[in-house]
């Protein structure tokens, strides 16, 4: 693989040690010696990007905390010399087992920010997802987390769950802000076909719903002085996650891990989701594409517009070579007479109301105009 001018490393630890109902990811139960052949694989996959380093490095999953205390040792280890001077770096976790001797094990070779799997406050709710941890578990970590000096603490929460109410989502959020988290991820359930609530055919709520526990933790939470810096996420100042940006800006990062997907050099790619395959063939990929102008233009405005402040109009035409009203006269026309598209000295960005309804925004950027294709 050509050297890479990416700055992010995003590692897959595939492994859970129970599924949750609405999980569609790449994950297996988790097995000693699978997780001892994953680490060995991720070892030999590090190997081939010696001499790099990267600025944000996040860990996810699956659970890495399901790892045991000496499988976490040895995969921190063999990361933590890709950090670069001030790197964050990320590890997802959740709170049945994310021990103090885990917790201090990623102190110990670096771990500066955790993204922690709460999703909801209430005991049913976690029941019926299929959770393992109770409010009690996830409040020792984080106190634990800031007993050990990690401060940059993100959680994440859902809504749209089966019988959920919007008060039942009020009191996640209120304790999210109560607990003074610097970063907060919500996401509506979507019912994956293979999923255990998709193999139950558990429906998804109407959108009005949806609408509804959205509007509630815009309001709730920017009262409480965070930012809504992107769709699904929220932040009290300058605590935006710094390796997720790195996709909604659309530059490159490295992947490793089974049905991890990365970008590099003008290129798209997913590792084998296969798990005996992702161990024993070397790097197989699902999906392997090459990216023509065209691709990169549309995929950099559909992970900008994701963001508030929307898209750098200077950055488009230092990438591309053409303005943005050039290549997308019509869609960007069309969408700033519905009010969904808004544009300042700067950037484009879109409206509230076009946040709202961003994939049908989308769909008229599919068309570049002719003279630039």
């Amino acid at each position: 693989m050509d050297q890479s001018k990416a700055r992010s490393l995003y590692i897959h630890v595939p492994f859970c040690q129970h599924i949750c109902e609405y999980c569609d990811f790449v994950r297996v139960g988790y097995h000693n010696g699978l997780a001892e052949r994953f680490i060995e694989r991720c070892k030999q996959d590090l190997s081939l990007r010696q001499g790099e380093t990267f600025e944000t490095i996040y860990i996810g999953g699956g659970t890495p905390s399901a790892l045991s205390i000496d499988q976490l040792k040895t995969l921190l280890s063999m990361v933590r010399p890709f950090c670069a001077l001030g790197c964050e770096f990320t590890m997802e976790a959740n709170p049945e087992n994310f021990t103090e001797d885990k917790i201090q094990c990623c102190v110990e070779y670096g771990v500066n920010r955790i993204s922690l799997g709460v999703q909801s406050v209430q005991a049913k709710l976690l029941q019926l997802i299929g959770r393992k941890h109770s409010l009690e578990d996830a409040e020792n970590v984080i106190a634990m987390l800031r007993k050990y000096g990690i401060n940059n603490i993100s959680a994440d929460g859902m809504y749209g769950l089966p019988t959920q109410t919007i008060a039942d989502f009020e009191h996640t959020l209120l304790w999210m802000i109560a607990q003074q988290l610097p970063h907060v991820s919500l996401y509506a359930l979507t019912i994956e076909p293979n999923s255990a609530f998709g193999r139950k055919h558990i429906k998804s709520i109407d959108n009005t719903l949806e609408g509804d526990f959205y509007q509630l933790a815009e309001d709730l939470l920017i009262k409480a002085g965070y930012q809504h810096y992107e769709i699904s996420n929220f932040c009290l100042p300058d605590k935006e996650s710094r390796h997720n940006l790195t996709y909604w800006h659309y530059e490159d990062f490295v992947a490793i891990g089974p049905g991890a997907a990365g970008k590099e050099n003008h290129r798209r790619y997913t590792i084998t989701k296969n798990i005996h395959r992702y161990l024993t063939e070397g790097i197989i990929f699902d999906e392997d594409i090459a990216l023509s102008m065209e691709d990169e233009m549309f995929e950099f405005l559909m992970m900008g517009l994701r963001l508030k402040e929307g898209i750098s109009k200077k950055i488009f035409i230092d990438r591309f070579r053409v303005s943005l009203e050039d290549a997308f006269n019509h869609a960007i026309e069309k969408n700033k007479e519905k009010g969904w598209l808004k544009f300042s000295d700067t950037h484009m960005y879109p409206s509230d109301e076009g946040r709202l309804f961003l994939h049908d925004l989308l769909i008229d950027f599919l068309e570049i105009e002719p003279e630039n294709r």
